[in-house]
């Protein structure tokens, strides 16, 4: 098959390692602790050593580790790390990355890639200078069990909205023993999904700050509170995977979540839902939430060559098709999904994965304002707060929150500031 695995060693390729100069070159690389990203990375790296590449040490933390590992160490001058993952969560730490597009035309590194993924808003840029190399993506999606969903006469295509979604609730519950929604509710930030989907309008000004449409974000606030009726028992607190254990049980008929954290299970010869279950379009006038992992490299790294070779080993075309087989991390190579024999065996749920990567963003949010706004939301749907006073709160923190310029660029590069 095409996506069979290749001998590590060769399937690097002599290319990559041209440009290296003589001797040995050392490399600390900071990736996600997930069983995912970071046991990839250990597989390229000793692969790479062995072909007689860097010698890359792969340093793994827990996402909200990583993100305060990386900023240390950038902020603090300590230099430990030569490459880091990261994402738009990092922007007030981007003036400490290397722009990288001299590379990138020289290699002509973005051949292959889904198209515009390069692009700002998507891919992480400064000053017009591309800093983010991007290696993993996924959208965040809506899957259904459904045998639940025909038994409810629910049809998925008919969830345009996440007011379609509660409906549907309604009418599943009241047909089923099943809850309808499922959704790792346990991890405050998760809950931005909803939000970001639901919400059609601006989260920048035309001068520059932080803030959101009240009407509409107040409307899109309480939809989530309307969603949250429908949770399993006890299901405002469940961890990712009680959340996935709950659909891939049949104890709920719908899921919201990242797709490559549950598809490989609910695909595994003893799931129960196994050739029962698919994906459909975040429902929402807004936008998917993207999660689109970049690389970037430190100004303070001094070889450049090392650093670069190790980026094009570990998120180039020549792995990422085996990195989506056996660590289910999603490929930005557009080669992975024109694979037939992938595509045949993922067909109940690539579409809706693909059409999402083409909608996906991320918002313009630095740390500090996606966590007042997650939290502030979790007030609402938990029946803490109202919607209107939250987005007033949401609205009077922003205004202290400065928005850092290479997300002001991609807010108005992806339409998310207000004109």
């Amino acid at each position: 098959m095409a996506h069979q695995r290749r001998n590590g060693a060769v399937a690097l390729g002599a290319a990559l390692l041209a440009p290296l100069a003589a001797g040995a070159q050392a490399i600390d690389f900071t990736v996600m602790e997930a069983g995912t990203y970071d046991v990839a990375a250990r597989q390229i790296a000793e692969e790479l050593r062995e072909a007689g590449g860097p010698d890359v040490t792969v340093h793994a933390f827990p996402w909200a580790v990583l993100r305060q590992t990386n900023t240390t160490d950038l902020i603090s001058g300590t230099n430990r790390y030569d490459v880091m993952s990261g994402g738009y969560y990092l922007a007030d730490v981007y003036s400490y990355f290397q722009p990288l597009d001299d590379l990138i035309a020289r290699d002509a590194y973005a051949e292959g890639m889904i198209p515009n993924l390069m692009d700002p808003g998507r891919s992480e840029w400064l000053d017009g200078r591309q800093i983010g190399i991007p290696y993993g993506i996924d959208a965040m999606g809506l899957l259904y069990n459904t045998a639940l969903l025909e038994e409810a006469g629910v049809d998925p295509e008919g969830l345009a909205s996440w007011a379609d979604v509660v409906a549907a609730c309604e009418a599943i519950e009241a047909a089923t023993e099943a809850a309808c929604l499922s959704h790792p509710t346990g991890s405050p930030e998760q809950i931005g999904v909803f939000f970001f989907s639901g919400y059609d309008g601006p989260y920048v000004t035309a001068e520059g700050t932080y803030a959101l449409e009240p009407g509409a974000a107040a409307k899109a606030a309480a939809d989530i509170r309307a969603l949250w009726a429908h949770l399993p028992p006890g299901g405002n607190a469940m961890s990712f995977d009680e959340a996935h254990a709950a659909f891939r049980d049949g104890q709920a008929a719908l899921l919201v979540t990242w797709p490559s954290f549950v598809t490989n299970q609910l695909d595994a010869e003893d799931s129960p839902i196994r050739g029962s279950w698919a994906m459909t379009a975040l429902p929402g006038e807004g936008f998917p939430w993207l999660s689109l992992w970049q690389i970037f490299v430190p100004e303070a790294t001094a070889d450049r060559e090392a650093a670069w070779t190790w980026i094009k080993a570990f998120a180039g075309p020549e792995n990422a098709t085996r990195n989506l087989v056996e660590h289910n991390i999603g490929s930005v190579w557009a080669a992975t999904y024109e694979d037939p024999d992938l595509a045949e065996e993922r067909a109940h749920f690539w579409p809706a994965l693909t059409a999402g990567f083409a909608e996906a963003k991320n918002p313009p949010l630095s740390g500090e304002a996606q966590d007042f706004l997650t939290n502030t939301l979790q007030e609402v749907a938990n029946g803490r707060m109202e919607p209107e006073a939250a987005i007033e709160s949401i609205n009077a923190a922003w205004a202290s929150i400065p928005v850092p310029p290479a997300l002001l660029e991609a807010a108005r590069g992806s339409g998310l500031a207000a004109e």
